[in-house]
C-alpha cells in the first residue's frame, strides 16, 4: 500500500468512525430522555441500564445505520479532500482517477464489516 493510499484510508476511516460516534451519541440521548421516566418507575439500577441496556444498545444502532454513515464520511471526506485542493494535487501528479478511488474502495468493506465484528464478541 502507498503512502496515499494509507493516508486516505486513515481519514475515510476517522471520519467514518466520528460520524458513527456522533450519530450513536444523538441516538441514545434521545433513547434516554424518552425512557426516563420509565427506569424511574420501576427503579432500574443505573449499573443494569448503562451495562445491560445501552451496551447492547449502541452495537445495534451503530450496525443499523453503518451503510449510510459509509455515504456520509466518503461525501465528508471527499469535501474536505476538495476544499483543501488535495484532489487536484493528485490528480496532477499523474494519479488516475481510479487509483485514487483504491482507498475508499479498501474502506468500505472494513467499516461495513466492524458493526457485525461488534456483534459477534
Amino acid at each position: 500500500m502507498k503512502l496515499l493510499d494509507a493516508y486516505i484510508l486513515k481519514r475515510f476511516l476517522q471520519t467514518y468512525i466520528f460520524v458513527v460516534m456522533v450519530i450513536v451519541l444523538v441516538v441514545v440521548m434521545i433513547d434516554y430522555t424518552e425512557k426516563v421516566d420509565n427506569f424511574h418507575k420501576t427503579h432500574a439500577p443505573g449499573n443494569e441500564i448503562l451495562w445491560d441496556y445501552y451496551l447492547n444498545f449502541i452495537p445495534y444502532w451503530a450496525n443499523y445505520i453503518s451503510p449510510l454513515m459509509v455515504f456520509i464520511a466518503t461525501v465528508f471526506l471527499t469535501s474536505r479532500l476538495a476544499a483543501r485542493t488535495e484532489i487536484i494535487a493528485i490528480l496532477s501528479t499523474g494519479v488516475s482517477f481510479m487509483r485514487l478511488l483504491l482507498p475508499y474502495v479498501l474502506g468500505h468493506p472494513y467499516s461495513l464489516s466492524q458493526p457485525i465484528l461488534w456483534l459477534t464478541t
